[in-house]
């Protein structure tokens, strides 16, 4: 076996295990690297709902009125595909980050293989995912007899659909289904904090002239972007949910704001929490390099002053490597000293809240004409100049 095979880094996967996992594969619903075919999932799951509910149409029956809440149309075709579809960003970024840990040689790799040998074993366990599919099919009955709202936790309509076909599979079938996958998506992002946890205390050795400007521990904020996903698909809901009440004037957008601050802030606060605990780690490497640096550049500095400044040099500096080593040691300087005290940056946050309001644009946007729209414009042009 050569260097290169023996150096080669443990793999992590995150979502390539369980009992659902195998059953998909099983059912040629996804392959290792492709979630197409789960799409297959939702349209099964949606598709006896309209079936039934056109046969009742055409039997001259009276419609399902929990039909009319948007937010159970959207859990199944909107949710649904985008919780399985990312699941393929969670597996890529999370195998990537602690293939970066083990190239950059942060921490010892023994102790980073019990990490992620307990992570999969975690991830593995075919009692969680029994106990989360208890919980979703709970919901679902809970659901049924309306405790949640005919729709689930997050719905629209309060009124408790009359016990026909659509409305049973929806609370039996569809509902639990959507259920499963995000419980089972929130535990596998609870097994990725679990890792950040156990990572971060370990005694690390971050490099503060990395370029990433977080030591080189930015990679760890990459499964951030898979968890945006899921905030899209949980924003999904609740906007549909909202959609429902405004239609039906029971609420006003004015209401909504700030559960949508709270919504916006608790979505952030479990997305970036874990990679809190990296601050310490950031900040005295950060401190300790910043005096080592320090102190090498000043005797560097020094030196050239009094070799090319006082007394001047006789010599052509014109092409000296003096000069150019004194500019590469200043910008490792400025490197070290713009290190942040976080592993992300504005950017990931801006990439989660971005997710999460990006379903509400239609629902604002239809609270909104376009001549109030224009008229604001046209006020704001003319500074107030009535019209």
């Amino acid at each position: 076996m050569s260097d290169a095979e023996e150096e080669e880094p443990r793999p992590f996967s995150l979502t390539r295990g369980g009992p659902f996992y195998r059953l998909q594969m099983r059912l040629h619903l996804r392959a290792p690297n492709s979630l197409r075919r789960a799409w297959w999932i939702a349209v099964a799951a949606w598709v006896p709902i309209v079936l039934g509910a056109g046969v009742r149409h055409v039997l001259g029956m009276p419609a399902d009125q929990t039909l009319h809440d948007l937010s159970i149309h959207v859990r199944l075709l909107v949710t649904l595909p985008v919780l399985l579809s990312s699941e393929i960003v969670l597996e890529n970024s999370a195998a990537s980050a602690i293939r970066s840990m083990y190239l950059g040689h942060f921490c010892d790799a023994a102790k980073l293989d019990g990490i992620a040998e307990r992570a999969e074993w975690w991830r593995d366990r075919w009692w969680v995912e029994a106990g989360l599919l208890g919980i979703a099919i709970l919901g679902g009955q809970l659901a049924m007899w309306g405790v949640f709202g005919a729709g689930g936790l997050f719905h629209g309509s309060t009124i408790v659909g009359v016990w026909s076909f659509p409305y049973l599979w929806y609370a039996c079938i569809a509902l639990p289904i959507v259920q499963f996958v995000m419980l089972r998506w929130v535990w596998r992002w609870m097994i990725w904090s679990y890792v950040l946890v156990r990572i971060s205390r370990l005694p690390l050795t971050p490099l503060a002239t990395h370029a990433d400007g977080a030591a080189g521990l930015e990679p760890l904020a990459r499964p951030v972007s898979a968890f945006s996903a899921f905030t899209l698909a949980i924003g999904a809901i609740i906007a549909a949910a909202w959609g429902t009440t405004l239609l039906h004037e029971h609420t006003t957008i004015e209401t909504l704001l700030p559960q949508l601050v709270i919504f916006l802030l608790d979505v952030l606060a479990i997305a970036v929490a874990p990679l809190l605990l990296f601050s310490g780690h950031l900040f005295r490497t950060r401190r300790r390099t910043l005096a080592q640096y320090g102190e090498f550049v000043r005797n560097y500095t020094l030196r050239f002053h009094a070799k090319w400044i006082d007394p001047p040099s006789p010599d052509d500096p014109l092409g000296s490597p003096d000069i150019q080593s004194l500019n590469d040691l200043g910008s490792a300087f400025q490197v070290v000293s713009k290190t942040r005290p976080f592993v992300f940056g504005p950017r990931t946050v801006f990439m989660v809240w971005f997710a999460g309001l990006i379903p509400m644009v239609p629902l604002f946007a239809s609270t909104v004409t376009v001549e109030s729209v224009l008229e604001r414009i046209v006020k704001t042009v003319l500074g107030g100049f009535p019209f």
